[in-house]
C-alpha cells in the first residue's frame, strides 16, 4: 500500500487525499481503504484487519464537532453496542478513543443499500 503520496490503497483503489499517514494504519491493527459513507459528525471506511484479513466497517466520529456533553454518552452507547450479539444486529468489535476521534470497528454488512 502506498502512504498519500501515492493515493492507492491495497484495499480497494484510491486513498482520500485528507486521511493522513497514521489514519491509513489505525493503529497498526486496521488498514483503511475507500469511503463507504458519511453523515454530519462521521465518515465511515472499508477496512481489513492487519494479522486475520478480515473485512470491516470503520466509522471515524470526529469528537471535536460534538457538544461535550455528547461525548460521554456516545461511549456508553458505544459500550454497550459490544454487548449486543444478534444474527440481525451489525455487530461492533473494537472501540479506539482519541482525543480527537472515536472509531468504531464493525461488522461488514456487504450488500446493503440505502
Amino acid at each position: 500500500m502506498d502512504t498519500p503520496g501515492g493515493l492507492t490503497s491495497a484495499l480497494d483503489g484510491p486513498v482520500d487525499p485528507g486521511i493522513s499517514k497514521g489514519r491509513l494504519d489505525l493503529s497498526g491493527l486496521y488498514r483503511l481503504g475507500r469511503t463507504l459513507g458519511r453523515g454530519h459528525f462521521a465518515v465511515v471506511k472499508l477496512g481489513r484487519h492487519v494479522n486475520t484479513g478480515q473485512l470491516v466497517a470503520v466509522k471515524m466520529i470526529d469528537k471535536t464537532k460534538l457538544d461535550g456533553d455528547k461525548q460521554p454518552a456516545l461511549l456508553l452507547i458505544s459500550r454497550c453496542m459490544r454487548l449486543v450479539q444478534h444474527p440481525n444486529v451489525v455487530r461492533l468489535y473494537e472501540v479506539i478513543d482519541t482525543p480527537t476521534t472515536l472509531y468504531l470497528v464493525m461488522e461488514l454488512a456487504e450488500g446493503v443499500q440505502v
